[in-house]
This record gives structure tokens, sequence and C-alpha cells, in this order.
């Protein structure tokens, strides 16, 4: 026989029923789990919130451009036009400084390494 008590838990000597409490118990704890890690994680959250904000402005920007008179929007592809190669050769120069970076880190770990052997002498 299963009774209610009157904090919603239930109390029976089934142990169908005492199996099915904890499970139910378990999946609501690891909810609230998952919950309050998702409100620690601040990347997470920061990535989110950017992401938004970029949908905004995106969604801002189509309808303004949109509704600007057609010699406005000529404008607007030949500037888009024209910064394309801009964009191109500042992706460019992100990976030939990550090149750099990436050299100049091994080159000091090889460095490092040449110290620590003893001498033969």
């Amino acid at each position: 026989m299963s009774e209610s008590s009157g904090d919603g838990a239930v109390s029976s000597d089934d142990p169908y029923v005492i199996k099915a409490d904890i499970e139910q118990t378990r999946a609501q704890l690891a909810q609230t789990v998952d919950a309050l890690a998702g409100k620690l994680d601040v990347k997470a959250q920061a990535r989110t919130k950017l992401h938004e904000a970029q949908l905004r402005a995106n969604t801002t920007y189509q309808k303004a451009r949109s509704s600007a008179p057609e010699p406005v929007q000529r404008a607007l592809d030949g500037a888009q036009q024209a910064a394309r190669p801009v964009v191109a050769k500042a992706a460019e120069d992100k990976k030939r400084t990550a090149m750099i970076a990436a050299g100049f880190v091994l080159l000091l770990l090889v460095l490092r390494r040449s110290r620590r052997r003893p001498d033969d002498e």
C-alpha cells in the first residue's frame, strides 16, 4: 500500500515503488545540477549573449538596408565588395601571426630542452 505524506514523498513497502521514487528524485536532481552548472558557466553565457547580440545586429542591419533607398543599397554593395579583400587579408594575418607564435614557442621549448642537458666534457 502506498501513502503520500504532506511533503509529496511516497511511503511504501513495495520495493518497485521505492525504486521508482528514487529514480524520479535522481532525475530531478540531475536537472537541478545541470541548471546550476549552466548558471555558473560564464563562458557559455557570454557566448550565448554574443550570439544573440550578433543575431539582433544582423536583423537590424537587414531591416535598415532593405528600407534604404536604392542608391544607398548600391553604395552598401560597393562597400561590401571593397571590404572583401581587407577581410581576407585580416584572416590571413591571423593565421600568419598564429604560425609565428607557434614557431616562437617551439623555439623556446627547444632552447629550454638544450639547456637542461648536461655538458659532455
